[in-house]
């Protein structure tokens, strides 16, 4: 399949939501039609989780190929369509993240034949007094970059109607990756509001360090701070003016300098720099009437990482590290009436991944595979009519989503004439680039109430993958069909 075929497709798709828009089938009275949001909400806790909790982020927390761990070994090439189509969109995550009320959401869908790709939050807020609340939130998250189950607990004091200050920390099991936010909002987010937070991560690091250094127990993981972190956040959206509203979120960590005092196995008792930056942002435009929301939104995220030895005659030199920087543009369009509706999101990503070495490089039949410099333009799209009632019964949908990745880098021309794409970036990651992943998916669930509702789903592939099995001593290939099943709960209460 050419590119030229991707954007035929797309331009298909923005054309059907925009005859369903522009007819003369939806009536004038549109009296307690529910407007369709979207939000930014959801991709900037995820960034944040990547930042605050960083011994349970692939890898752990000497892991070397980028902080927001835009590709991993791990993950195959279905793995990033898996979580759009299992996880919740943005437009759930708007009610998740507007809402203040006690909920409970999870997800889990399968990855492969021994794992299920599954996340789960509850949130719980207990008043104290009349303007002190203890806001209780549990997480449990698995996929390819992360793997991690914590806890935050805090305290919220109202001083005013529209003002708050607070303080939430986080509870995990790994002593050096505790984290302490201070936090105030101006307003909340469903009406305008701002919210700006201070976390000094790591907190405990260097006394947990100094401890062990004490008793002389030095395990692989210990490491000490020359640059203390810290993270800089925002979160900010705007009241509704004539069905329009605005989001912007943004994050900084502080540059982040730590040595470890000895390598895991292979390079024991030798001690190493690391150094790291990171920030992200993001900017969402919405227009929302009763029958009609189109948003358009900007996300960015950079990350630079570098390793060096801290010995002057290491016996093993060690210089190298990476950039890595990914736009995203989007756009979300959706059309409801009554109980249907139909949704379109599409991302455009711009994603740039560079790995820088002073020390090695390796060479493949003449071609440079490491250090690499690995360049793509990607577009993922998520089409979806449903039935969805407001208050009780069933509901269903039909969704065709896909994953479009075009390397504009390592770029080979093979001895067939053939043309291999990202050949470096393969090598690295041998399962996890694929130029064209697309699936159909039903989804059947029923509604309890306006806040409670189950859902489950099951995908069909429409991208030539295939199956290899091996039975009776002989190899046998077939097409795939079935491309995974998932479930979704929410309660709200």
């Amino acid at each position: 399949m050419t590119f030229r075929t991707t954007y035929y497709r797309i331009l298909v798709v923005l054309g059907v939501n925009f005859i369903f828009i522009f007819t003369g089938l939806f009536p004038d009275n549109l009296a307690g039609q529910q407007k369709r949001h979207t939000s930014l909400m959801g991709w900037e806790h995820q960034k944040q989780l990547l930042i605050l909790d960083r011994y349970h982020n692939y890898g752990g927390v000497f892991y070397d190929r980028g902080l927001f761990r835009f590709t991993t070994p791990s993950m195959i090439e279905h793995h990033d369509l898996d979580l759009i189509t299992y996880g919740f969109s943005s437009h759930d995550d708007y009610h998740w993240y507007m809402d203040p009320d006690n909920s409970f959401r999870a997800f889990g869908g399968s990855f492969n034949i021994g794992e299920f790709l599954h996340g789960a939050e509850l949130r719980n807020y207990i008043p104290l007094s009349e303007n002190l609340t203890l806001p209780l939130k549990i997480l449990r998250r698995y996929d390819m970059r992360q793997d991690r189950a914590m806890a935050f607990l805090g305290l919220t004091y109202r001083f005013h109607e529209d003002h708050s200050i607070g303080i939430r920390h986080t509870l995990t099991e790994q002593k050096p990756d505790l984290d302490i936010t201070f936090h105030y909002s101006f307003g909340d987010l469903q009406t305008g509001g701002l919210q700006f937070e201070l976390t000094a991560l790591d907190w405990a690091n260097n006394a947990a360090y100094d401890l062990g250094q004490r008793r002389g127990d030095q395990p692989p993981e210990m490491k000490r701070y020359e640059t203390q972190p810290y993270l800089f956040s925002v979160r900010a959206a705007s009241p509704t003016i004539q069905n329009f509203r605005g989001e912007w979120v943004a994050g900084i960590q502080t540059p982040q300098r730590f040595v470890a005092e000895s390598m895991p196995e292979k390079y024991e008792n030798q001690s190493f720099r690391d150094r790291t930056i990171a920030r992200y942002t993001g900017m969402l435009v919405e227009y929302a009437s009763p029958y009609f929301t189109a948003a358009f939104s900007w996300m960015h995220s950079y990350t630079r990482f570098s390793r060096t030895n801290t010995d002057e005659s290491p016996a093993e030199p060690v210089n190298y590290g990476n950039f890595q920087n990914r736009h995203n543009l989007g756009l979300f369009l959706s059309v409801n009436y009554r109980s249907f509706y139909s949704e379109n999101r599409i991302w455009y990503q711009r994603n740039r991944d560079r790995q820088f070495d002073h020390v090695r490089s390796e060479n493949l039949s003449g071609v440079q595979v490491y250090p690499f410099n690995f360049r793509e333009n990607r577009w993922m799209m998520q089409y979806r009519i449903g039935y969805d009632p407001a208050s009780r019964g069933w509901k269903t949908a039909l969704e065709f989503s896909s994953d479009y990745r075009k390397p504009l880098s390592g770029i080979i021309e093979r001895a067939d004439g053939s043309i291999a794409r990202g050949l470096p970036y393969h090598l690295q990651y041998p399962h996890s680039l694929d130029e064209r992943n697309e699936r159909l998916t039903l989804y059947i669930g029923y509604r309890f109430t306006r806040q409670i509702f189950i859902l489950f789903g099951a995908s069909a592939d429409l991208d030539r993958e295939v199956i290899v099995e091996e039975a009776d001593s002989q190899r046998i290939i077939r097409p795939g069909i079935f491309d995974g099943g998932f479930g979704r709960l929410v309660l709200y209460w």
